[in-house]
């Protein structure tokens, strides 16, 4: 099975509690790394670190992971140390320190657990999205770029994070009409299929709820991306819509978002072979001065929840991030 996140992750365990971790350019929102990228790397080390320093546990699952960002972290290797903070038969607990050149980046905690043992009982709590979702899409037709009644392909491709021209997405045909509310269909390209990691790093993959609502046409301003997808739906069904973004068209943004923590709660263990397609929601319930929520349901292709997560944001001014230098090119401030 190809996995080209885990490849570009290149974890390598240094001692019991020690790791190294690489980087891509794929990862990489102008002069920093997405955060949803380092996620996939603690989620990575954790769960090395649950099947060789504590396999003996025989809890080799990530069951939660909380990370705290100091600093964003750049395009250069990560140094990972682990600490054993409880060793349980039910679930160990474990913190992960991350820095790069020596200065700390990011701090996590993460728990362990097997799910493929219960320890208690099971019951389907049936909850219903509100707003309800239009009807699923016909895989099977996306794959076969055949229009789809409910929902509209989109890829990406550009030097903002780079790794999503390996992704395709799906918005709802009649576009996002619910402030606060995001829902779209994701498939990596093949032979790539979502694994731990690939849930962590989809965590902050979503457009920018604070662009959708404030409308700022910015490059990740969903309204605008369906937009670019109904154009496309009309002029050539089923073919998937191309979304450009570049450095200088992210300088002229006026806002950016910047993640403070972010709380990821997996509920299975997926499947090796089988995971094509996720659906998600993101939620935000409240932006007030620049202090934003996210919230994630991530769900299979039968719409049953295998990952939530919540970020807590700062919407700040984009110049902080980014400044124009000569010939319109971005550069780090």
């Amino acid at each position: 099975m190809g996995n080209a996140l885990k490849d570009q992750i290149g974890l390598r365990q240094q001692d019991s509690h020690a790791y190294t971790a690489s980087y891509d350019a794929e990862w990489t929102m102008g002069p920093m790394l997405l955060g949803g990228c380092v996620a996939a790397v603690l989620y990575s080390t954790a769960h090395a670190h649950f099947t060789t320093t504590l396999a003996s546990q025989k809890q080799p699952d990530v069951q939660t992971l909380h990370i705290e960002f100091f600093r964003p972290c750049t395009p250069e290797p990560s140094a990972i140390k682990v600490t054993d903070l409880k060793i349980g038969k039910g679930s160990c607990f474990i913190q992960l320190d991350l820095s790069q050149n020596g200065e700390p980046r990011c701090t996590a905690l993460a728990t362990s657990t097997d799910f493929t043992v219960p320890f208690g009982p099971t019951a389907k709590a049936n909850v219903p999205f509100l707003p309800a979702l239009p009807p699923g899409p016909d895989l099977k037709k996306v794959e076969a770029y055949e229009p789809d009644e409910n929902w509209l392909p989109s890829k990406t491709i550009g030097e903002l994070l780079p790794f999503l021209k390996r992704m395709t997405f799906l918005y709802p045909v009649n576009g996002q009409p619910t402030p606060g509310i995001i829902d779209y269909w994701c498939a990596f390209d093949r032979p790539e299929r979502f694994d731990g990691a690939h849930l962590a790093m989809l965590c902050d993959m979503a457009p920018s709820t604070s662009d959708t609502l404030l409308r700022t046409e910015g490059v990740f301003d969903a309204h605008k991306i369906y937009r670019i997808k109904k154009e496309t739906a009309e002029k050539t069904p089923g073919k998937p819509a191309i979304l450009r973004n570049s450095l200088k068209e992210a300088a002229k943004a006026r806002i950016w978002n910047t993640t403070l923590t972010m709380d990821l709660q997996f509920k299975r263990r997926l499947p090796e072979q089988e995971m094509m397609w996720t659906f998600t929601r993101v939620i935000t319930k409240m932006l007030d001065g620049g202090r934003m929520d996210l919230d994630f349901t991530i769900c299979d292709e039968e719409l049953v929840p295998i990952c939530l997560a919540r970020q807590i944001m700062l919407v700040i001014d984009a110049r902080r991030r980014f400044k124009k230098v000569d010939k319109g090119e971005a550069s780090k401030l």
